[in-house]
């Protein structure tokens, strides 16, 4: 198996497990029993635990910012209201969090962890930044549209959990309240007709 095949099929395996078991319980004995790939290739591919989770957590967030810079056309619709344009925008998305289990899973163990902070934080604010920019135009120049995205990342992140977890219905009226959720906490940011 060629050495990026090796390092893909580690990664996919990380996150199989970090979803199934947790940080703390991942282990890299763990990641090579679900892989099929000796623990030895994991210290020749990677320094060593930790820089295997931030590669998963990185290739997860690379995802999440393509899709999420893959739909930012629907903003620049005037013909729409904000919120119309918004409900599309949302929905799309969800759709995502919630077709990828494992993924969201891993993706929120790791975000909400201190290694997001020691080793991730920085790249995923500069990684984010052309998210950020394609957002610029639909809301006042005196909002703070990372701040802004990074709560509805957050709300979208928090209710996807639950809905997968089945604590709440994976139905479209519970889209919807959690579309209402997070719009209303957003609505008051949008520029208005005359600063089109």
């Amino acid at each position: 198996m060629k050495q990026d095949n090796l390092r893909q099929s580690l990664i996919d395996g990380t996150i199989h497990v970090v979803a199934q078991n947790g940080l703390d319980k991942t282990t890299t004995k763990a990641i090579s029993t679900i892989t099929g790939i000796n623990e030895v290739y994991i210290y020749r591919l990677f320094e060593n635990k930790e820089e295997l989770l931030v590669k998963s957590f990185d290739s997860l967030d690379e995802r999440l910012l393509e899709k999420a810079l893959l739909h930012t056309d629907i903003m620049s619709l005037n013909e729409m209201d904000y919120e119309t344009r918004c409900r599309i925008y949302f929905f799309t998305m969800w759709r995502f969090l919630i077709g990828n289990r494992d993924e969201i899973f891993m993706y929120v163990r790791y975000y909400y962890s201190p290694y997001f902070i020691k080793y991730s934080v920085a790249t995923h604010k500069n990684r984010f930044k052309p998210l950020v920019k394609k957002f610029e135009e639909s809301f006042k120049d005196e909002a703070d549209v990372w701040m802004i995205l990074n709560h509805i990342l957050n709300v979208m992140l928090d209710f996807a959990i639950m809905a997968l977890n089945g604590e709440m219905p994976n139905e479209d009226n519970y889209t919807e309240h959690v579309f209402r959720v997070v719009y209303q906490s957003i609505k008051q940011y949008f520029r208005n007709d005359e600063e089109r």
